[in-house]
């Protein structure tokens, strides 16, 4: 994996002209900062297979392990689509979205305050906005590594942008469910507080 990290950024750094310098910089820190990510979930989770263009693994566990022909495929690719920045940032909501909904969905079975119904319609949401970010991810790679997609330069940008939309949608979407989810339960749980007192009053 930390070869394939140091492949990639090999790349990027003989592709960059030195006019965009300053540019490449930033772009680079972003870059960076997404592969990081990508080595501190490298165990298990999501696996790119054979030709970079399929995303699968458990999606629950909020890991990733990126395959080397995903990095063979990028290099294909003109330079300036492979070091857009926006890139790394996709990449870096996913899996920012996949650990919120894991932590949320933990931490809601730990206190114990919901039904098996409530617990149910949590998970299924967090599995849809996860397939939901799957299949975005997926026309990433297909985008940034097919080589064979009739696709100019702008119209490659202009998807990118578009699907970087799309994921920072979900992301918000994730931070207000995982809010108002875990608001209900502090409300639950100041409710059972509230009934166990009175139980305690009548008691006396």
């Amino acid at each position: 994996m930390k070869k394939s990290v140091l492949l990639l950024l090999t790349l990027v750094l003989f592709h960059q002209s030195i006019q965009s310098q300053a540019k490449y910089r930033k772009e680079l820190i972003l870059q960076i900062a997404a592969l990081e990510v990508y080595i501190d979930y490298a165990k298990k989770g999501y696996s790119v297979v054979s030709k970079g263009l399929n995303l699968i693994g458990d999606v629950k566990k909020g890991e990733v392990n990126l395959h080397g022909d995903y990095f063979t495929s990028l290099a294909k690719i003109n330079p300036k689509i492979r070091n857009y920045y926006k890139i790394a940032q996709i990449i870096s909501l996913q899996l920012k979205i996949m650990k919120l909904c894991n932590k949320t969905t933990a931490h809601l079975k730990g206190v114990d305050l919901f039904h098996g119904d409530e617990i149910d319609y949590i998970t299924r949401s967090f599995d849809r906005l996860i397939e939901n970010c799957s299949n975005t991810l997926d026309e990433l790679l297909i985008i940034t590594t097919s080589d064979a997609l009739e696709l100019k330069d702008d119209e490659r940008f202009a998807r990118i942008d578009k699907l970087y939309v799309t994921m920072m949608d979900n992301y918000i979407f994730c931070q207000r469910f995982s809010s108002d989810a875990k608001l209900l339960s502090l409300s639950k749980a100041t409710d059972k507080r509230d009934a166990k007192t009175f139980e305690d009053l009548l008691d006396l």
